[in-house]
């Protein structure tokens, strides 16, 4: 008699456990689907091209700095990379990798510094357009080999620029002719250059401020993230004065400058044979 009372109670529980179980693996098969009962996603960060990804949306729905590039490439318009000699993504991605991934002050900065470029001259600048005394001067050029980094060099004597000498918009012109035909010279579009100062012989006659400004503007605004190392050779004491002024306008490029010794210019290169002879 006992058995059988409790047999007759125990299968209702039998049975509602059963419901219970059938339910909560339906709520959890349910949650698989939808996304509810889940631990949240958890997005990590990651780089690419220098930028910063990171977001807590579904993963379909992050914008790479590729998608990021294509949209500001979209809105400035088809074709404008080839005022600087590039293609357009390649550009976009510069100045977005530039704003630190921030696609509006991007579009504003690219826009600004294509409408400069179009002003500026023809692409590449012709060389009638610097002195052809300035252009013989030796006083700027890109060097044969790359630094150990991969990175195209410019070379700059200082002492071989005077102030006054040429008119202004053809050193501006050189100047920026070298700096582009080192940007096409790259294997990477995207990469950056390395600018050998030889301060050598530098006297106040050489402290053209107009011009240094130029240069540090043209960085900023034209070709941002271009300069990745800038090294200054055998500067003298004289030099310390104009440094004083200069080295603000720079900012953040100036934890690029490195001085050195002209005896230390061969081991910024994989074979030191290859580092440019200063005279």
């Amino acid at each position: 008699f006992e058995s059988r009372k409790m047999g007759v109670g125990v299968y209702p529980i039998l049975l509602i456990f059963s419901s219970l179980l059938f339910f909560s693996g339906s709520a959890l098969s349910l949650g698989r689907k939808t996304g509810f009962n889940q631990a949240p996603r958890i997005f990590h960060q990651r780089t690419r091209n220098g930028l910063l990804v990171r977001s807590e949306r579904p993963r379909e729905a992050v914008l790479t700095p590729n998608s990021k590039a294509a949209s500001i490439a979209e809105a400035t318009g088809v074709g404008f990379g080839k005022v600087f000699g590039v293609d357009d993504l390649s550009l976009a991605e510069q100045f977005l990798r530039d704003r630190r991934g921030d696609e509006k002050e991007a579009i504003e900065k690219l826009r600004a510094a294509v409408d400069w470029r179009r002003n500026f001259g023809p692409v590449p600048i012709p060389e009638n357009i610097y002195k052809v005394e300035e252009r013989n001067s030796g006083k700027c050029f890109v060097h044969h080999a790359a630094d150990k980094e991969g990175r195209p060099v410019v070379v700059v004597k200082v002492r071989q620029h005077v102030v006054g000498e040429y008119p202004e918009a053809s050193s501006q012109a050189l100047c920026i002719a070298t700096i582009e035909r080192a940007i096409n010279g790259m294997e990477d579009p995207n990469g950056e250059l390395s600018v050998v100062f030889d301060l050598k012989g530098f006297s106040l006659k050489n402290a053209d401020f107009g011009f240094a400004k130029f240069l540090v503007k043209a960085l900023y605004k034209y070709y941002p993230s271009r300069l990745g190392a800038a090294y200054f050779i055998d500067a003298p004491l004289i030099f310390q004065g104009p440094w004083k002024i200069v080295k603000p306008w720079l900012r953040k490029y100036s934890r690029l400058v490195t001085f050195i010794k002209s005896n230390d210019l061969p081991g910024l290169f994989v074979d030191p044979a290859d580092a440019p002879r200063l005279s």
